[in-house]
């Protein structure tokens, strides 16, 4: 059994040290320890950044896929799988950050499968980490591909759509620290909030035919279209890396 590095973190006594409000000794734990002298600090991203990088990355990533999951299995279930789903990865997001305190010294999954599970558990984690990255960040390419091929009438090759958002991806990936990267995510949230509106006020003005007909409280489906609607909010709700936001809202 592994061994806390302080005490109980819940507790509303406990200390605080001279940099944040985090337990004596979490920062001398911590796997970056201590960075006021360094030349490069990791620690640097802030709540507020955290709360806007992980909006932004909630937001793109399965906002806009929400109205289809209602349309497929209904209002009813869709607004209980949204709410379920959301409050599930709220309470989720609280076990990894009072985790994070509990065990300063884990920076990754990886390190906290290995708390868990030993080596196995390290490899397990580290591994789908990695898978969940790679697929996020494939879905993110494949959006821009398709919004590419649709404004040009596919007039270029599908690869080459791509590989104009894979560029700058791997640009913007470079900076070590995710405070450079997280103000992006200001205009992240700023181009999808326009966008969502300007596809309700073009649904509005322009609706589809005998879509009256097609509202439904509850929906017969089958079972594939069914488990696409409900892994769209799962999607949605996941981010692209909570695990790596957790730790690092831990961390500020």
């Amino acid at each position: 059994m592994v061994k806390n590095n302080f005490d109980d973190v819940s507790s509303p006594s406990r200390e605080a040290d001279d940099l944040n409000a985090a337990p004596i000794g979490y920062h001398d734990a911590d796997v970056f320890g201590r960075e006021e002298d360094h030349q490069i600090q990791y620690k640097t991203l802030s709540w507020p950044l955290v709360a806007v990088l992980m909006i932004a990355e909630i937001v793109s990533n399965g906002m806009l896929s929400l109205p289809s999951s209602l349309a497929v299995v209904g209002l009813i279930p869709g607004l209980v799988l949204i709410i379920f789903l959301g409050i599930f990865a709220l309470f989720t997001s609280w076990l990894l950050i009072q985790f994070k305190l509990r065990h300063p010294e884990v920076h990754n999954m990886g390190d906290a499968g290995y708390i868990l599970a030993g080596p196995v558990g390290r490899e397990i984690l580290s591994f789908g980490t990695i898978v969940f990255a790679v697929f996020a960040t494939g879905g993110q390419l494949l959006a821009g591909q398709i919004a590419l091929g649709v404004l040009s009438s596919n007039k270029l090759c599908l690869m080459l759509y791509t590989g104009i958002f894979a560029i700058p991806t791997l640009l913007f990936a470079m900076p070590r620290t995710l405070d450079r990267l997280s103000w992006l995510s200001v205009v992240s949230v700023v181009c999808i909030i326009v966008a969502s509106v300007v596809g309700m006020v073009g649904a509005g003005l322009h609706p589809v035919d005998g879509w009256r007909d097609q509202y439904s409280v509850t929906a017969k489906t089958d079972f594939v279209a069914a488990f696409i609607s409900v892994t769209n909010p799962v999607f949605a709700y996941a981010g692209e890396d909570p695990y790596h936001h957790c730790f690092a809202c831990a961390e500020s």
